[in-house]
């Protein structure tokens, strides 16, 4: 466990993200991370997995324009959610790459933000999250906090007289 910032991510993410990466087993598969900002810490909400004609063994990497267009779509269904950041999985036990982190870093400076980098590491029969959030250059760990969905939007209407 690590003491860095706190990031919120939904059980049903979780579980999303283990079964994607198994399926892809032995290639890595990936896709961006989608949520929302709740008192400076991100929530991770909703995963998008993307086929890659550039997946391999050791390499992943996001057809261009696919973030865009799912960020849209998302937020057609709930104006509140936005990008967070990237996942990927590693069919070997491998930490995120020199790319992966220099990739994370560049999106985060061009988007003035922070931005979140997931891997998903296989160990034995099971695949371990390996968080980190980039601010500007630095890169550091983060500690996954795991909670229920997003409530869904309440709509008040006004029922006075």
């Amino acid at each position: 466990m690590t003491d860095g910032p706190i990031v919120y991510m939904s059980e049903s993410v979780l579980e999303r993200l283990q079964v994607n990466a198994a399926r892809s087993h032995p290639l890595e598969t990936g896709g961006i991370l989608i949520g929302v900002t709740v008192d400076n810490s991100p929530w991770v909400t909703d995963v998008r997995e993307f086929d890659s004609p550039r997946r391999g063994p050791s390499q992943f990497i996001l057809p261009r324009g696919v973030t865009q267009r799912a960020i849209r779509d998302a937020r057609r269904l709930d104006a509140r959610l936005g990008y967070l950041g990237d996942w990927h999985s590693h069919p070997a036990d491998a930490p995120a790459s020199r790319t992966d982190v220099l990739t994370t870093r560049t999106t985060a400076l061009a988007m003035r933000r922070a931005v979140l980098l997931l891997i998903t590491r296989r160990r034995g029969q099971t695949y371990a999250m390996e968080l980190s959030m980039a601010r500007g250059t630095r890169i550091v760990p983060c500690r996954i906090v795991p909670t229920g969905d997003l409530p869904p939007l309440v709509h008040h209407t006004d029922t006075t007289p």
